[in-house]
């Protein structure tokens, strides 16, 4: 059954693919569509920010719909779609880094402590570097994982979903979702 939703899908896809190639932009919004709720979870996660998830997504599907006559193969047009949504989130992602090593740039030459404390009390360098440390363990992990794990803790959906969407069964699917986070464990606890 599984395997048929999946084969329907690939079909309706490509047909689509095929169509915004053609320049024909009612099949591209339909195809966005196909993927608007995965790649906001996806870039959710990535980013821990709504704002710059919506705006990572924009500038992966203005990229794709800008470059869509270079996808050659109609079949892996989710995946295209999505290495340009990783691309698009390293990036927002380093500019992250820059503004933290700002940070401690600042609070190193000013040496003040206020500036880091958040209005709810928290530590602010201390916030920056426990995310910057599960981000580093999300990074070990293939994109594949890193698209389940967030698709399960993020994304909202279902395990049937995320199997029908990677056209594989719910229990190869468990064991991938265990394997990947046993990595980020092991990753955090060294």
């Amino acid at each position: 059954m599984a395997e048929e939703i999946h084969g329907e899908k690939s079909e309706t896809q490509s047909h689509l693919v095929r169509r915004a190639k053609a320049g024909d932009k009612d099949a591209f919004v339909e195809l966005y569509d196909l993927y608007y709720r995965e790649m906001y979870a996806y870039a959710s996660y990535m980013l821990r920010h709504p704002q710059d998830a919506e705006d990572v997504v924009s500038d992966t599907v203005t990229a794709a719909f800008e470059g869509i006559g270079k996808l050659r193969d109609e079949t892996r047009f989710r995946q295209w779609l999505f290495k340009i949504l990783s691309n698009q989130c390293k990036k927002k992602r380093k500019g992250y880094l820059e503004r933290n090593k700002h940070l401690r740039l600042k609070k190193e030459t000013e040496d003040v402590d206020e500036e880091n404390t958040l209005s709810d009390g928290r530590n602010m360098e201390q916030e920056l570097t426990d995310r910057e440390w599960v981000q580093a363990a999300f990074d070990q992990l293939t994109e594949e994982e890193k698209y389940i794990v967030n698709s399960f803790l993020f994304g909202g959906f279902k395990g049937k979903e995320i199997a029908e969407s990677l056209g594989i069964g719910d229990s190869t699917l468990r064991s991938k979702y265990r394997r990947a986070l046993q990595k980020m464990k092991a990753f955090l606890e060294c």
